[in-house]
């Protein structure tokens, strides 16, 4: 099956700290996009001017197209999670059954890893927060 291109307009958005950081940090990401093996091809990047976001860090923002076929795209959202996405160009999209299948799959992948982190960072913060009120108390014992 030959694959189809789709074209979208996306935009990511950071934070990062120091100011000069928030662009610099996206234009590593959107170099790296075209560079990481995927088929993903970029174009039409533009940058915003880094805003104070406060407890100095800021925000900064890329609008940018991007096209490839329908897999390597959803690894790109799933990825880089783009905080606006619009279908620009492409008309009926077709997929396999075995194309649809791997992305499926690996949206579950993700999703189970995900929930698999989240639980497991949640045991370590209540396991934490335990230990930290033992040595409150015993803290608070020795004066």
């Amino acid at each position: 099956m030959e694959e189809q291109q789709i074209e979208l307009r996306c935009t990511l958005e950071l934070l990062a700290r120091p100011k000069n950081m928030a662009v610099e940090a996206l234009k590593k990401i959107l170099n790296n996009l075209e560079e990481n093996g995927k088929k993903l091809t970029v174009s039409d990047v533009t940058y915003s001017d880094p805003k104070e976001a406060g407890n100095d860090f800021y925000s900064a923002f890329s609008t940018f197209k991007i096209k490839s076929d329908v897999q390597s795209l959803f690894s790109f959202v799933l990825d880089y999670a783009p905080s606006s996405t619009e279908v620009l160009a492409t008309k009926d999209v077709k997929i396999s059954a075995a194309d649809f299948q791997a992305v499926l799959n690996d949206i579950s992948g993700r999703l189970n890893q995900m929930d698999h982190d989240i639980k497991l960072f949640s045991s370590q913060n209540l396991i934490l927060t335990r230990q930290n009120e033992e040595l409150k108390k015993k803290l608070g014992e020795g004066k």
